[in-house]
């Protein structure tokens, strides 16, 4: 009979920690799903147009502003600016006392999706008046965001006959200090926010935004081209997408004031 032979068992060695580690991280990367990269970005970069201001006026675009009446551009406090630079800003601001700032009526929103942001303070607190608008009439408004009758809203046309708007109280929402606005489309939905928190949402389904020969207005609204309802207060930043910002995005621009 043959006697039998046995062969020792090879072990494994156990992976080391940093191994292991690296491992996990590999695990990891499979299973978590990836992000959109945008929500890492400065959303300004794919805006279809963007403003800050400097001690001459609008800082360098490719859609310049023009000043219209009693517009004075002023340099913010030092605490001020220092957040504001933090964040992108300049550290600069125009003071609305009754002029506006015109974009020009070439500048409309296209397709069924939009974004309107404007960082603004009123320091009298009244809030009154067309804050950021391509407007024109209720039947042909590309975009506007308002202040009026005790309200902050905003309204778009488009395909459909009905114009859509919503609207939120601004007492007790906003004061006298730095505010940011946005307003949304996204195809089904407008949405109102105040310094990245949900104000108000209405259901609207306009489909694509009418086109209008309007001027764009900063601290105004225009009827038959010509500017109405001003805005006396402060704007600092400005800005526009032809696409709906994710929630992410906007409280990326919404700092607490």
């Amino acid at each position: 009979m043959t006697t039998p032979t046995f062969r020792p068992v090879k072990t494994r060695r156990p992976l080391p920690v940093r191994g292991l580690a690296a491992l996990l991280l590999v695990v990891l990367c499979i299973l978590v799903p990836a992000t959109d990269s945008r929500a890492a970005e400065d959303p300004r970069k794919d805006a279809v147009a963007s403003w800050t201001f400097g001690p001459t006026g609008a800082s360098a675009s490719e859609n310049a502003l023009e000043t219209v009446g009693d517009v004075e551009f002023l340099e913010l406090s030092a605490a001020e600016k220092a957040s504001a630079l933090a964040r992108g800003g300049t550290g600069w601001f125009a003071r609305l006392a009754g002029g506006h700032l015109n974009g020009g009526t070439h500048l409309n929103i296209t397709g069924a999706a939009c974004t309107v942001y404007l960082r603004v303070r009123d320091p009298g607190g009244a809030w009154e008046g067309g804050l950021f608008s391509k407007r024109g009439s209720h039947e042909i408004v590309n975009f506007n965001l308002f202040a009026a009758n005790g309200r902050i809203g905003g309204e778009f046309h488009g395909e459909s006959a009905a114009l859509g708007s919503v609207a939120f109280p601004s007492e007790g929402a906003v004061g006298n200090g730095w505010h940011d606005l946005v307003l949304r489309y996204d195809g089904q939905t407008i949405d109102i926010f105040c310094d990245g928190a949900p104000m108000a949402a209405v259901a609207w389904t306009g489909g694509s935004l009418t086109q209008n020969d309007e001027p764009l207005l900063i601290g105004a609204e225009s009827v038959n081209g010509s500017p109405v309802r001003p805005f006396r207060g402060d704007v600092e930043k400005a800005a526009l997408w032809s696409r709906a910002l994710t929630d992410e995005e906007i409280a990326a621009i919404s700092p607490s004031r």
